[in-house]
């Protein structure tokens, strides 16, 4: 005997329209959904949800004195509305719905870090009358937008022989190019090596440190490198090398907050015999779009 399943009462997905699946902090995003019906059906509510999870690298103690670590991860429900209906569909028939949710100006953007992960979704709620609720969360990417404007690129560092000028831009955005002039008076320098580094960390939280003498760092700290070249010098380089990066990604833009810190910076390092190698830094500002940063320099 074959065996035949009924249609579910409801089906219902997430649709992507314009600019839908992205958004930015401190705007609102559209969000709809399709519903479609298996048999008969009275649809009497749909309910968005904005959900923000973040995923924080902390150190734990263990009962025998040494420390480990783990990922702490929590999720919250950022926003709501909910939308009465009073459809009556028909099986076969489908409906759409749609809807604004605003995402708070202070809140923590989409991030992929080593110690940091930030992810946005939407979850919907269909109710029906004399059935149960169907519920579906699609991913939302959150661009820092507007936030980044503003934001200080930092002090500038520069330890003798070397320094860091004319450069092109101090906003990072994915594929942009920087390219700026490194100043060395140092004749016997063998090489220059130019980084653009991204910093994340994750400060300790109440109780996450069982044994505050285990270790007294008050944070994790957890750097990656994201595009460097290395220029190697001679005697007749001359004291003014040209250099260019290129920026292939932006997993995290620059973010602080009371938990987390994001920083960007150029960081160039000098290979001189016989002492530590002199370093200059500057501090960058990055956006995951190129239209979201406006830095004051």
């Amino acid at each position: 005997m074959l065996l035949t399943h009924p249609p579910d009462v409801l089906d219902i997905s997430l649709l992507q329209r314009g600019t839908e699946g992205t958004a930015a902090l401190g705007h609102s995003t559209p969000v709809s959904v399709e519903i479609r019906a298996g048999h008969r059906v009275r649809v009497t509510s749909v309910q968005f949800t904005l959900v923000h999870s973040l995923s924080l690298a902390q150190t734990h103690g263990n009962p025998y004195g040494g420390t480990f670590r783990a990922d702490e991860r929590t999720s919250r429900d950022i926003g709501s509305t909910q939308r009465g209906t009073d459809t009556t569909l028909r099986a076969g028939e489908s409906c759409c719905e749609a809807s604004q949710l605003v995402v708070p100006a202070d809140a923590i953007p989409t991030l992929h870090g080593k110690l940091i992960t930030s992810a946005w979704s939407v979850r919907v709620r269909v109710s029906s009358e004399g059935n149960e609720d169907v519920v579906r969360h699609h991913p939302l990417t959150v661009h820092s937008g507007g936030a980044a404007g503003g934001v200080e690129p930092g002090v500038e560092h520069f330890e003798p022989p070397l320094r860091l000028a004319q450069l092109s831009t101090h906003s990072l955005y994915p594929g942009v190019e920087i390219s700026g002039v490194a100043e060395v008076s140092e004749a016997r320098a063998r090489a220059l090596t130019l980084s653009v580094v991204m910093q994340e960390e994750v400060m300790f939280r109440v109780g996450q440190r069982p044994q505050q003498h285990s270790s007294p760092a008050e944070s994790l700290v957890e750097e990656t490198v994201m595009s460097e070249v290395r220029i190697p010098l001679t005697a007749s380089s001359g004291s003014t090398i040209p250099f260019t990066l290129v920026l292939p990604a932006v997993p995290a833009p620059t973010v602080r907050s009371p938990l987390l810190e994001v920083r960007w910076l150029l960081r160039a390092a000098l290979d001189v015999p016989f002492r530590r190698d002199p370093v200059a830094l500057v501090p960058l500002v990055a956006g995951t779009v190129a239209n979201s940063l406006r830095v004051r320099t």
